[in-house]
C-alpha cells in the first residue's frame, strides 16, 4: 500500500490535526490518488472510486459508526437499521416528498429567513444554526414547536463541541460527554413522547406531510418498519444534521458574500446566478470536507488492493479543488462557472455525498440556501478582516464567524 512510514500507534501526519485536507493533498501528490495515511485509513482521491466508495454502502462499504457507551439505551438507529432505512425512504420517495414540502413551506421558510437577516446586529454561527432549524425543521416535524426546538439545541451544540475535541474521554472520564448523554436522553424522550402522539391520531390513507408522518406510514410484510423509539432517533439525525450541518452552510454563505463580488452579471437570469452563486458555496466550503466508509470486502483501486475493514476516507473538497477534474480553476471562487453547459468531470461534485446515502436533506438545504441568497442579492455581508479560516472537526466550519448583513 503506498503510503508515508507508520508513526507510533498507527497516529496521522504530524500536519493532519492543524489542516487534514492539505496534509492530504500533500501525501496524494507524492503517492497518488489511492494511499495510506495511518493505520487502517486510506484515501481515495478519483472521482469515480470516491462515487463507488459512497454509491455501494450498505453492499460493499458499510457507515463509519463509533461503538456506542455499554449503558447507553438509545442506540443510533443508524447502526443495526441502516439498510431497512434506506429501503423505506427509497419506497416513500423521501427525496420527491422532500421536494415537494420545501416548495409548499418556501414562503414561511422565506419568512423566518427575513427576519434573521434583518436582526440589525452581528451574526455568529449559533445564529446560523438556529435560523436554519427555525426555517426547516418543520419539513421534518411540522408541529414541532418551541418546547422540542429548545431541547434539541442544547444537545446538538454539546454534540458539536464534543465532535471539535482532538481526543474523545469515555463517559466515565468526560463531565461534557455525560452532560452531552443526559441532554440527548431528554430531547429523545420528549422527541418519542411527540411520536407516540401523531402516531395515535394518525388516519389511514391521510397524505404524509413530513418526515415523521413518512416514518409512521413505512410497513414492509410484517407490520410498520419503525418502532417509535427508531422513528425519533432517526428525525433526531436528521434535525440534528440540519442544525449542524445546514448551520454551516448558511455560515458559509454568508462568508462567501464577505469575501467575494457577487454580483450578478448582466444579463443574467436572477434565480440562476441565486442558484450558481450556491453552488459554487458548497464547492469551495463544503460543511463536510472529509468523511470515511469501512470496507465490508476487499476492494481494488487502481492496482492497489485494499483490504476489508479498512477505514476509506473521501474528500468533497479535495474533489472540489483539484484542477484535474474542473473545466476552469477550481482555485478561484466564481459562481459564473455553472452558467457554463459543461462545469465538471461526473462525480467530481458532491457537497451532498453521492449514491442511496445521499442526503436526505438535499432539497431542504438547497431551498434554505437559495432563498437566503437570493434574500442576500442587495444587501451588503461585512465579516472580519483577514482572510477565510476554516475551522476543522467533522463539520467543516468558517474560523471566527461574526458578520453583519445591512
Amino acid at each position: 500500500m503506498p503510503g508515508p512510514a507508520p508513526r507510533p500507534l498507527g497516529l496521522p501526519p504530524d500536519d493532519f490535526d492543524r489542516d487534514p485536507i492539505a496534509s492530504l493533498n500533500r501525501l496524494r501528490g507524492e503517492y497518488g490518488d489511492v494511499f495510506a495515511f495511518a493505520a487502517g485509513n486510506v484515501l481515495v482521491a478519483r472521482p469515480a472510486w470516491v462515487h463507488w466508495v459512497l454509491a455501494r454502502t450498505n453492499r460493499e462499504t458499510r457507515v463509519d459508526a463509533p461503538e456506542p457507551p455499554p449503558r447507553l439505551q438509545r442506540q443510533p438507529l443508524i447502526r443495526g437499521r441502516v439498510e431497512r432505512w434506506m429501503a423505506a425512504r427509497r419506497t416513500a420517495q423521501w427525496h420527491r416528498l422532500g421536494r415537494d414540502i420545501a416548495e409548499r413551506t418556501a414562503p414561511l421558510m422565506r419568512a423566518r429567513l427575513q427576519e434573521f437577516l434583518d436582526t440589525g446586529r452581528p451574526l455568529r454561527l449559533a445564529d446560523c444554526e438556529r435560523a436554519v432549524l427555525a426555517a426547516a425543521d418543520l419539513v421534518f416535524v411540522h408541529d414541532m414547536g418551541d418546547d422540542l426546538r429548545s431541547l434539541l439545541i442544547p444537545a446538538a451544540e454539546l454534540l458539536l463541541e464534543e465532535g471539535a475535541a482532538t481526543v474523545i474521554l469515555p463517559p466515565w472520564m468526560s463531565l461534557r460527554t455525560r452532560k452531552r448523554l443526559r441532554a440527548n436522553d431528554v430531547w429523545i424522550s420528549a422527541l418519542l413522547a411527540h411520536v407516540r402522539t401523531r402516531r395515535a391520531a394518525r388516519r389511514p390513507g391521510e397524505a404524509p406531510a413530513d418526515m415523521l408522518d413518512l416514518l409512521i406510514d413505512a410497513e414492509d410484510e410484517d407490520g410498520p418498519v419503525f418502532s417509535d423509539l427508531e422513528a425519533a432517533q432517526t428525525l433526531s439525525i436528521n434535525l440534528g444534521n440540519l442544525y449542524a450541518v445546514g448551520g454551516s452552510g448558511l455560515g458559509w454563505l454568508l462568508t462567501a458574500h464577505a469575501a467575494h463580488d457577487l454580483a450578478r452579471p448582466a444579463g443574467t437570469d436572477r434565480a440562476a446566478w441565486v442558484a450558481a452563486v450556491v453552488k459554487e458555496t458548497l464547492r469551495a466550503y463544503p460543511a463536510v470536507s472529509l468523511t470515511s466508509r469501512t470496507l465490508v470486502e476487499e476492494a481494488h483501486f487502481g492496482d492497489v488492493t485494499v483490504p476489508a475493514g479498512t477505514s476509506v476516507f473521501v474528500s468533497p473538497l479535495m474533489l472540489h479543488t483539484d484542477p484535474r477534474w474542473w473545466r476552469s480553476d477550481p482555485g478561484r471562487f466564481d459562481p459564473a462557472r455553472w452558467l457554463a453547459a459543461e462545469v465538471h468531470d461526473p462525480h467530481a461534485y458532491v457537497p451532498y455525498g453521492s449514491g442511496p446515502r445521499v442526503c436526505t436533506g438535499v432539497h431542504i438545504a438547497n431551498a434554505v440556501l437559495e432563498n437566503a441568497a437570493d434574500l442576500l442579492a442587495d444587501r451588503t455581508v461585512t465579516a472580519r478582516p483577514g482572510p477565510v479560516q476554516r475551522e476543522w472537526s467533522a463539520i467543516t466550519r468558517p474560523r471566527r464567524f461574526r458578520v453583519r448583513v445591512d
